[in-house]
């Protein structure tokens, strides 16, 4: 029996409509950049399917600032890009902004601790919860373990302090 498919769930966009939302994406970004003077800014995007989302790359001599500060400038910017891409859209589509592989290697670090998360569940059998992170990260982690025979995730928690706690799967 095929899953039952949610009833408001957005629409992916096909190949040719992502190309043109990546296109956006990147003629949005660059002037975003140009109007906050970063020097000579390169932007480059592409659809990841495995997340859903635009995946744009910032290249400029001025990327140290973008990512200074935990990341939270390029947050930002992440966050008027996306507000902007999405503007009168039919498609709304998550997008993500990296500079200097930060998003990347955050991503990784907290898959790493998720999947050690996920073998000490397997091995004791008790919950485990992971730090506290926000919407995108936990996200990254439910589509990650998704599949996984032995783990379930759920979110718990408010506001900045909301977490994935990961649990055995019921059999």
């Amino acid at each position: 029996m095929p899953p039952l498919e949610k009833e408001n769930a957005p629409r992916l966009p096909s190949p040719q409509e992502a190309d043109k939302i990546c296109a956006r994406a990147v003629e949005l970004l660059t002037e975003l950049l140009r109007l906050t003077a970063v020097a000579a800014p390169t932007v480059s995007a592409s659809w990841d399917p495995a997340m859903e989302r635009v995946k744009a790359v910032v290249e400029s001599q001025d990327a140290p600032l973008l990512v200074e500060r935990d990341g939270r400038i390029l947050e930002a910017l992440q966050i008027i890009a996306t507000l902007l891409l999405n503007r009168g859209s039919e498609i709304p589509v998550a997008l993500q902004v990296d500079a200097l592989s930060y998003w990347e290697r955050r991503e990784t670090a907290i898959l790493d601790a998720a999947r050690n998360g996920a073998d000490s569940v397997r091995a004791t059998g008790r919950p485990y919860r992971l730090e506290p992170m926000d919407a995108s990260m936990r996200r990254l982690i439910h589509r990650a373990l998704a599949a996984d025979p032995d783990v379930v995730t759920a979110s718990e928690g408010e506001g900045p302090w909301r977490k994935i706690v990961l649990r055995s799967r019921p059999r």
